[in-house]
């Protein structure tokens, strides 16, 4: 299971070559998001950082203090309430809100490509890509799934580049129907297998700024970007935000991704957390886990990877029913601490 601490948790970050300097603008935790956001330097980002300061600005005054998560939340919230509406201020219609909506992406995508970008040559995430995420793809096995939440690519990355033989994008993202995967050669690794079940699995369940956004057919294809963040005029992404995941559903896809994730729960012998919370805004994340840790009847071992104590503690508890037979919980401050144990927790 992956969550943002294990981006923020990488190498090129926390722990870069000697006279590398780590990236101004880090790789954003829920709770820092708007401070990363306003240390992106990119002039041609500059308009959407603009544009999401001045709304944040505009709803909650110029001291807010405010999570992404939050932020998300209370433009869905305000959405759903104006458009039923008979009188809305100005500023609160629903086409301004979706335009606040539309920033809030735009500027996301700016965090991310300014601070964790493994498709620019010169950039710090691939110039000096994370061992410990390679450290991971050498340890698991095709069918093993990852699980991730995050928005960007650098475990994509770690998989094309380390996961000779065992990682393909056209199987291992878990869509449905292989055949309608198209781009899939630039995230591949090389020898990639050729079949669902011969690939580690690499499950995002709030999509990914490498894929274009899903067809409302399921006829249609499933397009990957080779390069996340090269794009001109309106960003073209699949992304969810977090409390936005019951509407993504209507889509044919995203049930399926659900479902798998679901199965791989259910079934686990090994469920490693690493840099992952649960969020009080994200229900849907808390009910897949415990509907599949109730009937996990196999489970053995728990690795968790958070320097946050309650965050730790409330793993423990949303997994209090699988733990109660007796599975071992181990416990690291980070990614860095946990990468030198690999092998030995999960051989």
């Amino acid at each position: 299971m992956l969550g943002a601490g294990a981006t923020r948790g990488a190498e090129f970050v926390v722990a870069p070559p000697s006279g590398v300097a780590p990236p101004k603008c880090l790789p954003p935790l829920n709770a820092d998001f708007f401070t990363q956001l306003q240390r992106v330097t990119t002039e041609r980002h500059q308009e959407a950082v603009r544009a999401v300061v001045r709304d944040v600005v505009g709803i909650y005054g110029p001291n807010f203090s405010l999570t992404l998560e939050q932020y998300f939340t209370q433009l869905e919230a305000m959405l759903a309430t104006a458009r039923p509406a008979k009188v809305v201020a100005e500023s609160y219609k629903p086409a301004n809100l979706s335009s606040m909506r539309t920033s809030l992406l735009d500027a996301l995508s700016a965090v991310l490509e300014e601070s964790a970008d493994v498709a620019k040559m010169d950039s710090l995430a691939r110039r000096h890509p994370c061992s410990y995420h390679a450290s991971l793809v050498n340890i698991l096995e095709p069918q093993d799934t990852i699980i991730s939440f995050n928005y960007d690519c650098v475990m994509d990355h770690a998989l094309r580049t380390t996961g000779v033989g065992k990682w393909s994008a056209r199987f291992g993202y878990t869509f449905p129907n292989a055949n309608r995967v198209e781009g899939y050669s630039a995230w591949s690794a090389q020898r990639a297998p050729t079949a669902h079940n011969r690939s580690i699995n690499l499950i995002k369940l709030h999509g990914s700024l490498n894929w274009y956004p899903f067809p409302e057919s399921e006829r249609e294809p499933l397009r990957l970007r080779e390069r996340p963040y090269k794009q001109r005029g309106q960003k073209l992404y699949e992304i969810v935000p977090p409390e936005y995941v019951k509407s993504a559903t209507a889509r044919p896809i995203y049930p399926i991704l659900w479902a798998n994730a679901e199965l791989a729960l259910r079934r686990a012998e090994l469920i490693a957390f690493v840099g992952f919370s649960f969020t009080p805004t994200d229900l849907d994340v808390e009910a897949l886990f415990r509907l599949a840790m109730a009937s996990n009847k196999k489970l053995k071992r728990v690795v968790i990877a958070n320097p946050n104590d309650e965050h730790r503690w409330r793993i423990r508890s949303i997994l209090a029913t699988a733990l109660q037979d007796g599975a071992v919980v181990t416990q690291f401050d980070s990614f860095r601490d946990l990468a030198p144990h690999l092998n030995e927790l999960f051989g």
